[in-house]
């Protein structure tokens, strides 16, 4: 194993252009940010070849990204974090200086356990992506027949929600090992604080770092968009197609849009895909709406954020629980509305009435009928309300931190 000349080390086990999602942007976005101002971060993530087993490759000056072999089975943060274990140790070996290790949440107890001795020369900084209110809201929503049928349905999610007392454990000793915590948002700590009172001083140990968007590049690419001229109105759902992200209840708000309110102009386009797909399709075809909806399956972000910012009017989602949606977050920063349910989540990125609206939970009429006022909304007011999360203001909080951790004794 080669030596790292290294400041930051940033464990992920997904990490682009391999698995596109919420943690995985997020972490690519902090290293590329802390990269750039000059600190020397080594990510360590998975995605190598079975023969190879280890790839890392130096991507500029200041950042390298090293890929482990995890086999393609689910839970993959689970693998990484075994398979992790034993590497990092061995690399820490190696490090002479005093380095600083970013893991997210349900990976840091599983990586740092038992190398206690090596703990002089680094400090654990962990970032929490969400909390247990996920699999809560989860189970509280499916005690209807039909919504458990979906729930099933989405087998993957399902697996992962069963999951939960796992979850619990490894969130506790997450907590506990970490010498600082990060979190997503202002509900996932809030929550955090409800669900863990026991470890308030662990927890009062941190703060809220948003995502950081490319705010600059998303308002020039809204203004250098020529959106084209048509008689539709396009509403977007983007995100994988799980039950809890919404996606039935998207497509029963489109057929109300349609067959009740007789909005014959209005087209759905589903990006994503996910274990629901094929109960879409087939829903699709018996609701009547193969000439109202499109789906993309998973598109490229280059492509997807260009398609947003020249087509779509609306993004509809509905989701159970987010931590900080990024799908949210970067349709606002193209001018475009969001409407979702009224749940605590939401209450933090859809001001309502301002940059999208927020329905009744389960008011499958209201989603409808605000997916259509959404188009009336001051497009400057909704780019403005997601300045916010410029990454060159959210990660100088997080640079503050990383400059206090690096001095210690």
């Amino acid at each position: 194993m080669r030596s790292f000349n290294i400041d930051i080390i940033i464990l992920t086990h997904e990490y682009p252009p391999y698995i596109f999602g919420g943690v995985a942007t997020y972490n690519r976005n902090v290293a590329e940010w802390l990269a750039q101002k000059g600190w020397r971060v080594l990510v360590i993530s998975g995605k190598s070849s079975l023969t190879e087993k280890i790839i890392c490759r130096e991507t500029n000056s200041n950042l390298s990204v090293c890929r482990i072999y995890l086999p393609e089975v689910p839970p993959r943060w689970f693998i990484y974090g075994l398979i992790i274990h034993e590497y990092l140790k061995n690399l820490l070996k190696k490090v002479k200086q005093k380095v600083i290790i970013i893991a997210n949440g349900l990976n840091s107890w599983l990586v740092f356990r038992g190398i206690k001795d090596l703990r002089n020369r680094c400090r654990l900084v962990t970032i929490f992506h969400g909390s247990l209110y996920a699999p809560l809201i989860f189970y509280s929503s499916i005690f209807h027949l039909k919504d458990l049928i979906y729930a099933l349905l989405s087998s993957e999610e399902s697996l992962y929600f069963l999951e939960t007392p796992l979850l619990n454990f490894l969130i506790r000793n997450d907590l506990c090992i970490s010498d600082y915590n990060i979190f997503v948002a202002k509900h996932v700590l809030y929550e955090f604080k409800q669900l863990y009172k026991d470890l308030s001083d662990k927890i009062r140990k941190g703060e809220v770092v948003y995502p950081g968007i490319e705010f600059e590049e998303l308002n020039k690419l809204k203004q250098d968009a020529k959106r084209e001229a048509k008689d539709e109105i396009i509403v977007a759902f983007i995100g994988r197609l799980f039950y809890s992200k919404g996606i039935t209840h998207v497509v029963k708000a489109m057929e109300y849009l349609i067959k009740e309110l007789r909005e014959r102009k209005v087209k759905l386009w589903i990006f994503g895909r996910g274990s629901l797909e094929t109960w879409l399709k087939w829903y699709i075809k018996k609701a009547q709406l193969l000439n109202h909806v499109k789906l993309f399956g998973f598109v490229s972000r280059h492509r997807l954020l260009s398609i947003l910012a020249k087509y779509v009017d609306v993004s509809l989602h509905p989701s159970l629980y987010e931590a900080a949606p990024l799908a949210v977050i970067e349709s606002q920063a193209l001018g475009i509305p969001v409407v979702t349910y009224d749940l605590p989540w939401a209450h933090e990125f859809v001001l309502h009435g301002i940059n999208g609206f927020r329905a009744p939970y389960l008011d499958i009429t209201r989603l409808a009928e605000y997916s259509i006022k959404a188009i009336d909304l001051n497009t400057q007011k909704i780019i403005h309300t997601a300045k916010r999360y410029d990454k060159n203001q959210t990660f100088k909080g997080l640079e503050a931190l990383l400059l206090r951790l690096i001095n210690f004794a």
